[in-house]
């Protein structure tokens, strides 16, 4: 982590002596040297990680010195130019009135550079003292550390242990044995991997696999080898070698004696003229396969051998192969991880006859534990041996409390084997491979309490104010993209797990991380000083007395500011992050006034809660924090802001809500960094005044939140990079448009157009439409004048919402023809006619249908071959519809309906012994929500 850090301050010190050197008047050398020796001292520091994680205190100390007083140097030197960049826009009166003062600031911030590069001369020479080696070896030969191989040495010898209890796999071994023993076209896949998080079973798995019957039957000749970090390419070699011939010792000396490319001919030629099964174990990197790949036929079409291996990442199997097989287990359900337990729990000697104790409150208890062990089976394995060895009902409850913790941590009474066997030490494991770059998104998810979903878009939008992300050398992605590529290789290395795709699809709109996962991560963060997190739920907490980089707070409404304040008390203002969850209103007033007055090296500043009617002056001091690159207080209305908020001169994304009747201060034009504009209002749109004519912002992608009437459509054309814009319809619509047809937005990706309260006018949304032709996201929520044609919608378009359009005309011969269209809801009222067709062959990708308020709707029809790849469709509140249309039962890719507030007869008719059950038994989920009233069907 140490490394990551100071990399990443390299890198800000090397913009901030390009792009702002006439900012460093005065302190320009200081920098530029304190930035080279920085350079020297982080060849040590993937040393001395490794020294870190074998536990060496001496250097833990020193990397901790390192870590904070490169943040410190970071600090002093963005602080000084943010100041002068402020002041370079006061008058000249003013400024040479405080000449005098600005020169004893530039010999301070001086001062304080040499002291701190003084520091990291010393801390150099003192890691070279303690025996840390400057590295020469990639990155990821570096974290050779005793500690990390005396784990992989564990798994290795834990490979081979014969576990008899295995569920939850009978699906999983019989498609992997299908796989490796098919008859027809069985060289198909060279390479098949089992890919998954630590602890999932991969290698159980792997080994009931390799010992089946009809996989032994199937080849002539096994090998099974588990792959070490540094792997010894020619002991694999000879392992593997001599487990196909089983040779004499004779050969076994001739074998020793010929060079590694060689010996890999020989496997090659081996595997050629016979079946061979190869298990590769536990491989970590593309680079180990590439250290052994020579050693296997390469052409799929001149062997019937076949590889199995298992890997956390996602990469190496894709690497291996690139038409190979991935399989990824799944986590275990309820009912499977009771039957793991259950077996295990007899299987390691536990007799219930010790206790007199009630076995029903032990059973009650192993299922709330179990939840917390969320289907991993080494988790449930570990639990296992933990209750196995307690027999009272108190000795339960107790592990209970405090469950996570322990299940992590593992029985700490045996020797070093415990380590491997607790879960802490596997998914261990998976940090501590992890490349530098990755080490902080990981840690940043700590920030996040148990069982919430996290959304990709925001969590990158964080990364980004953090510093965190920088770009790849010759490299023209934009940060996001790069940050969004970072947590995707935090997916492929099964760190976390997709939780929901984006509807338009391909892209990870939230994911979750396994609670023993994050108990790691919330470990770690606190362990390295990245993040303290305070889940303040009944219960005080004790005061900060580190120096804390970023806090995370989870509370409930029974503390005031005072609280909030007390914990921070010995904090010297260093605070980069803080996010709220939770509070009274008077409550984050008052948090929020001393936040803005003491905190004032913010980056990140979050205040979340549920929406509310409170609102809030915004204070002056806001002004305050020059760092601050984002801030989200989306969720209780300001009524002001003030012009301070212009000296906020690094702010990339700012989400908050407003009331509608303010005006966007003129200062607002100032922030260039501006990248993502979220205004939200309860009744439509915000004034922006001349803030889009006058912004010397270039790099806004997101504009949510304007009003037409204070703006013209050709305004929006200077944001070349823009991709997502939300207006709102107020006013004189012309007017906005000004000549549409000579304005097209070429990145534009998403476009919300939406009503301003009490603007009932229709309008024609054919022109806009037509400027924006590559979007993929549209969402329109007013009335209009006539539905674009089939060629003037955007070919991409794969997510379609219509909300209060007032078509008279059925809009599905229409909307079926558009070619991608995957995501379509019809919402309140769009269509006031009392019949809809889908037409045969339409809507040939539609994936997701929602028809929802549509209160004149009697018919629906769906003809033969309409709709052939539905999944989802949910019908809401459309009360005079009398049936589900006959076609459904022809639609074989319904996996899903949901019918809501419908009449109770419309339930009935779908309910087995139905009129309408035969068109709808095939569809596995049938949810009925609010269907138990009768309804006449004039209702409207």
């Amino acid at each position: 982590m140490a490394d990551a850090v100071v990399s990443f301050v390299i890198e800000r010190l090397g913009d901030l002596l390009i792009d702002e050197a006439k900012f460093l008047y005065g302190v320009e050398g200081q920098v530029g040297n304190a930035k080279i020796k920085l350079q020297c001292m982080s060849a040590f520091l993937k040393d001395a990680d490794a020294w870190v994680t074998n536990g060496d205190e001496r250097v833990r100390l020193l990397v901790v010195q390192i870590r904070e007083n490169s943040l410190d140097l970071q600090d002093v030197i963005e602080t000084y130019v943010l100041k002068v960049t402020l002041k370079k826009n006061e008058g000249v009166l003013k400024r040479s009135i405080n000449i005098f003062r600005e020169g004893i600031n530039v010999h301070k911030v001086g001062s304080e550079i040499e002291r701190i590069s003084s520091n990291v001369d010393t801390w150099t020479s003192e890691l070279e003292a303690l025996g840390v080696q400057r590295s020469i070896h990639k990155a990821d030969e570096a974290s050779s550390s005793s500690y990390v191989q005396q784990q992989r040495k564990l798994r290795q010898a834990y490979s081979f242990v014969e576990d008899n209890v295995v569920v939850g796999f009978d699906k999983d071994i019989e498609e992997l044995v299908a796989l490796l023993t098919e008859k027809e076209n069985s060289h198909k896949h060279k390479v098949i991997s089992v890919c998954g998080m630590g602890g999932l079973g991969k290698t159980t798995l792997t080994r009931k696999v390799y010992q089946h019957p009809q996989v032994r039957t199937h080849f002539d000749c096994y090998a099974w080898a588990s792959i070490s970090q540094q792997c010894n390419t020619r002991n694999v070699f000879e392992a593997l070698y001599f487990a196909f011939t089983s040779p004499t010792k004779e050969r076994r000396e001739e074998i020793k004696m010929i060079s590694d490319d060689e010996l890999a001919k020989e496997l090659v030629n081996f595997q050629k003229q016979k079946k061979c099964l190869v298990v590769l174990d536990d491989i970590w990197t593309t680079t180990t396969w590439d250290l052994l790949k020579h050693a296997f036929p390469t052409t799929q079409g001149d062997t019937y051998s076949k590889i199995l291996l298992t890997t956390r990442n996602k990469d190496v199997a894709l690497h291996a192969d690139q038409h190979g097989f991935i399989h990824e287990p799944h986590l275990l359900n309820e009912e499977e991880s009771w039957e793991l337990f259950h077996k295990k729990y007899f299987s390691v000697g536990a007799d219930p006859s010790n206790s007199n104790d009630d076995e029903e409150r032990k059973k009650e208890l192993a299922v709330e534990m179990l939840r917390k062990c969320s289907g991993l089976p080494l988790a449930i394995i570990m639990l296992t041996g933990l209750l196995s060895k307690k027999h009272t009902v108190y000795d339960w409850e107790q592990l209970k409390a405090n469950v996570i913790r322990c299940i992590g941590q593992g029985d700490q009474q045996h020797d070093d084997d415990s380590k491997y066997r607790s879960v802490s030490g596997v998914l261990g494991l998976s940090y501590s491979e992890l490349p530098r770059h990755l080490k902080p998104c990981f840690l940043y998810l700590a920030r996040y309490a148990e069982d919430v979903p996290i959304r990709a878009k925001e969590l990158c939008h964080i990364l980004i104010a953090e510093g965190i992300i920088s770009r790849r050398r010759g490299s023209v992605e934009t940060l996001e993209e790069v940050a969004y590529d970072w947590l995707c290789e935090l997916v492929e290395r099964s760190m976390i797990q997709v939780k929901e795709m984006s509807s338009t699809g391909g892209r990870i709109k939230s994911f979750c991380i396994h609670d023993l996962m994050r108990d790691l991560c919330v470990s770690k963060a606190q362990e390295e000083n990245f993040l303290h997190f305070t889940d303040w739920q009944n219960k005080g907490e004790e005061p900060i007395e580190t120096k804390v980089r970023r806090v995370s707070i989870y509370y409930n409404g029974n503390i005031d500011g005072s609280d909030f304040i007390h914990m921070f008390r010995n904090n010297d203002g260093s605070l980069r992050c803080l996010a709220l969850h939770g509070g009274k209103i008077e409550y984050r007033k008052r948090v929020l006034r001393h936040v803005c007055n003491h905190f004032l090296k913010l980056r990140v500043l979050i205040i979340g809660h549920q929406y509310d009617t409170s609102t809030l002056n915004l204070p002056k001091e806001i002004g305050n924090l020059i760092h601050l690159r984002l801030l989200s207080i989306s969720h209780w209305k300001f009524e002001t802001i003030p012009s301070s908020f212009g000296n906020l001169r690094c702010l990339q994304t700012l989400r908050v809500r407003i009331q509608s009747d303010i005006t966007i201060p003129s200062s607002v034009c100032k922030l260039e960094q501006l990248r993502h504009l979220y205004l939200i209002t309860v009744d439509g749109g915000t004034k922006f005044g001349n803030f889009l004519r006058s912004t010397k912002s270039r790099n806004l992608q997101t504009l949510v939140g304007i009003r037409t009437k204070d703006i013209l459509l050709s305004d929006l054309l200077q944001l070349e990079s823009l991709k997502k814009l939300g207006i709102y319809v107020d006013g004189n619509f012309d007017r906005f448009l000004h000549n549409p047809q000579t304005l097209t937005f070429t990145r534009l990706l998403s476009l919300q157009v939406n009503n301003r309260f009490g603007f009932g006018t229709k309008i024609d949304i054919v022109p806009l439409i037509l400027s924006c032709p590559h979007i993929y996201k549209l969402r329109v929520n007013l009335s209009i004048v006539r539905l674009p044609q089939v060629n003037q919608f955007s070919p991409n378009l794969i997510k379609l919402t219509l909300t209060k359009l007032k078509l008279k005309d059925d809009p599905m011969p229409t909307l079926e023809k558009l070619p991608k269209l995957r995501v379509l809801r019809i919402d309140y009222d769009s269509f006031i006619g009392d019949e809809m067709v889908c037409s045969r062959g339409g809507f040939p990708r539609l994936e997701s249908l929602e028809l929802e308020f549509l209160f004149e709707l009697k018919e629906w029809k769906v003809e033969e071959s309409a709709l052939p790849t539905l999944a989802y469709l949910r019908i809401t509140m459309c009360r005079r519809l009398r049936r589900v249309p006959d076609g459904l039962k022809n639609i074989e890719t319904l996996n899903e309906m949901v019918i809501q507030h419908m009449p109770k007869k419309f339930k009935e008719r779908m309910e087995e012994g139905g009129d309408d059950f035969h068109k709808v038994n095939h569809v596995p989920s049938r949810v009925f929500i609010n269907c138990d009233e009768d309804w006449p069907n004039d209702y409207k």
